[in-house]
């Protein structure tokens, strides 16, 4: 009886209007945000879509490099330049072995004769964008190494061809030991390796860092090495910043690392466009909300003052409405939550599937848990409208 009371002359447009907003509004941010979170483990080949940029720096090699009139090496004070940048987190300088080294099979291990002179560097074990064992000490039974992957792709459809011998798959040349010749300035000696893993983004044959140290300090020549490599991390949506530090420092950087970190300012740039304006279109569709409470109050004033003198406490009254508000809100993030996985089943994904592009399904309750402290935003902002402007009425009586 009394929601008939209240609510009997309430405007139909206002309320539609409000009701539609509401619902495209939490549509496209619960849309928005579930994107987001199967963007996320979406892989490019060499890194994480969103995240941090990791990536790998060195000088160009110029004619005057060619003569010797130009160094590429990295001096300590350009390194601390580099810690300095704003956009740039993290610095790590590749280290380099000291001595000649060269690797060649182990007989019987199931992989062709071959001796090849190679280059061994490390880098810190946070750089490394694979799962690997990477322990070492003077007991460890083998020295790990990891290759570059184009390394076998080389091997494979160059080298193999070539040479007249057999294609190595990843799992063989895992699971066969490699000769490690090194060649120091006073004394050579040879030690067991074995492959690892392949790195994506780290074109260096890459070994321990305690290895390397060890190595150096007993065959090296005793001279320090300057990095002519540096790893760097970059924030997001620092592409800008990057190409300026190209040209500042004269750097040659992978195109690959250049465009992923262009796709990442793309996506995150039209992603949080997107957040924006559907969260522009909640606080809309919440004003008007706030703006049809009102009107109702308005128009049923009348009715409120009469039942405020009979006696009707102040709180029935606002528990009245906040019912109604409830329901339909309760509605709009149900049907906003189901839209969303509509559009995301038979249309998002669809698309993604016939461009070969496969993300991961990340779990829906985190945007569930969004919907939901949306739905609280509203009732808590219309609750305590109505709660005022009853009191209000309640005063003028």
């Amino acid at each position: 009886m009394l929601k008939k009371i209240l609510f009997r002359n309430s405007t139909n447009f206002q309320f539609i209007f409000a009701t539609l907003g509401a619902l495209v509004g939490l549509t496209a941010l619960c849309l928005s945000f579930q994107l987001t979170l199967d963007v996320q483990s979406f892989h490019s080949g060499e890194e994480d879509l969103f995240g941090p940029n990791s990536v790998v720096i060195q000088k160009k090699v110029t004619k005057l490099s060619s003569l010797g009139m130009n160094n590429t090496d990295f001096t300590d004070e350009e390194i601390e330049g580099l810690r300095q940048k704003e956009f740039i987190t993290d610095v790590a300088p590749f280290e380099s072995a000291d001595f000649r080294v060269a690797l060649s099979e182990v007989k019987g291990d199931g992989l062709p004769p071959f001796y090849a002179d190679m280059f061994f560097q490390s880098i810190p074990d946070r750089f490394l964008d694979l799962d690997v064992n990477w322990e070492w000490n003077e007991d460890s039974e083998f020295v790990p190494i990891v290759l570059p992957r184009d390394f076998i792709m080389i091997i494979n459809y160059g080298i193999a061809q070539s040479q007249g011998f057999n294609q190595i798959s990843e799992e063989l040349l895992m699971a066969a030991r490699l000769t490690i010749h090194i060649k120091g300035e006073s004394k050579n000696d040879k030690k067991i390796g074995r492959v690892v893993g392949f790195s994506q983004k780290i074109s260096s044959i890459l070994v321990p860092k305690s290895f390397l140290d060890s190595a150096n300090e007993e065959f090296g020549s005793g001279n320090r090495i300057q990095p002519n490599r540096i790893f760097i991390t970059t924030v997001d949506d620092s592409y800008g910043e990057l190409e300026e530090l190209m040209d500042e420092m004269n750097l040659d950087i992978a195109k690959s690392a250049i465009d992923v970190a262009k796709i990442k300012t793309i996506i995150g740039v039209i992603i949080g466009i997107f957040g924006i304006a559907a969260i522009l279109i909640m606080l809309l569709s919440l004003m008007g909300f706030v703006q049809y409470s009102q009107l109702v109050l308005s128009k049923a004033s009348y009715e409120i003052q009469t039942l405020l003198r009979l006696g009707y406490p102040i709180k029935s009254i606002v528990k009245t409405f906040i019912k109604q508000m409830t329901v339909i809100f309760g509605l709009i993030t149900a049907a906003s939550i189901t839209i969303m996985l509509v559009i995301k089943l038979f249309v998002v994904n669809t698309w993604l599937d016939k461009n070969g592009i496969h993300l991961e399904e990340s779990s829906i309750v985190p945007t569930i848990i969004l919907a939901l402290f949306c739905f609280g935003v509203f009732i808590l902002s219309n609750l305590l409208n109505i709660r005022k402007t009853v009191r209000n009425l309640g005063k003028i009586q």
